[in-house]
């Protein structure tokens, strides 16, 4: 701008249209200020879950809930709804379509079975519901009417088990031709006890030296390891192997071993999954050989994708949790730091 002569009229009317400006530019502050505020309390907006779980009748199952319980909050942007199915697949199929009903933004459940999800998983596609499977897998025709599944590799949790238990078995140098193995089943048609039983017959039958003399469920729960032992006894059954596919169906059998003079670990080897503290406390009493580990500490992993999912992100069909196979001989390392 160049100045003339009539400056300090161009200057006063220069002043005046700051001022103007600044009172202006001060009314529009506020306006964004306001606007900033609301945006933030939108992006504070909870994440309504529905989550229902299988049943708590295993301690693994009830670490599970614990671990979703405290990952799965407010202050990680979800409004959690627990729901428990206490084991009837019924009830779980009529709490998953309530959550469908409530129109909740996200299902999250662990299937009791793996069949029987279709029809419903459908109409969770069809109201545009998000849906994350966890533990155990669901069978369907579409992979596209879930998210993604978090859990275990059942089928290799089941090929480590026996691995192990073959070169321990020949560690041992008994003077045997054939090990006769009693195998406790869990839910029948869980994916869990799917990927166990196939990995361990696989293995044991590759193996050649290994006969299943006996073999049911135990539904995963400490009643049917118990109630699975006493038939063992009452058919007289000579078994040299227990695989039981959790620890509660083990410690359940251990309970019945030792009231007819039987002594676990020894007189029977004894291999079962999950990994709780109890479980360890045995395999340091010796009563327990080895535990492979089924992790259930999957709350945080459950939190993360449900944040990935509503955000559009992409993520992996399949999300494994980490895991380990633990001989008795190490359990006394690892039995104080296990959450579960």
């Amino acid at each position: 701008m160049k100045y003339t002569k009539k400056l300090k009229g161009v200057l006063a009317c220069f002043l005046f249209a700051i001022c103007a400006i600044t009172i202006m530019s001060c009314g529009k502050k506020d306006s964004t200020q306001k606007d900033s505020s609301s945006e933030t309390s939108e992006n504070k907006k909870l994440v309504t879950v529905g989550y229902v779980q299988s049943g708590t009748g295993s301690a693994w199952s009830l670490a599970n809930v614990e671990s979703i319980q405290q990952n799965c909050t407010e202050e990680n942007g979800i409004n959690l709804i627990y729901e428990c199915a206490d084991d009837s697949f019924d009830k779980q199929l009529s709490i998953v379509n309530s959550f469908i009903e409530q129109k909740v933004d996200l299902i999250s459940f662990t299937p009791i079975v793996s069949d029987g999800w279709e029809d419903t998983l459908k109409k969770a596609k069809e109201a545009g519901i998000p849906v994350i499977i966890m533990d155990r897998m669901v069978e369907t025709s579409d992979d596209t009417l879930f998210n993604c599944w978090i859990g275990s590799n059942f089928l290799l949790e089941g090929y480590k088990a026996a691995d192990w238990l073959i070169e321990y078995m020949k560690s041992l140098n008994l003077k045997k031709d054939q090990f006769n193995v009693a195998l406790f089943l869990g839910v029948v048609g869980s994916s869990a006890e799917v990927g166990r039983t196939q990995g361990v017959e696989e293995m044991l039958n590759t193996a050649g030296n290994f006969k299943f003399v006996y073999k049911d469920t135990g539904n995963f729960n400490r009643d049917g390891g118990i109630e699975n032992m006493k038939k063992i006894l009452k058919k007289k059954l000579d078994i040299d192997i227990l695989i039981a596919e959790n620890d509660d169906m083990a410690l359940g059998a251990i309970q019945v071993m030792e009231e007819n003079g039987i002594k676990p670990g020894k007189d029977i080897v004894i291999v079962s999954f999950d990994g709780i503290h109890d479980a360890f406390q045995a395999m340091v009493d010796g009563k327990i050989n080895c535990v492979m580990e089924c992790n259930p500490l999957t709350g945080k992993l459950l939190a993360s994708a449900v944040q990935t999912v509503m955000n559009g992100d992409p993520i992996s069909k399949k999300n494994y949790v980490l895991e380990e196979i633990f001989p008795a001989d190490t359990a006394a390392d690892y039995i104080d730091n296990r959450k579960y």
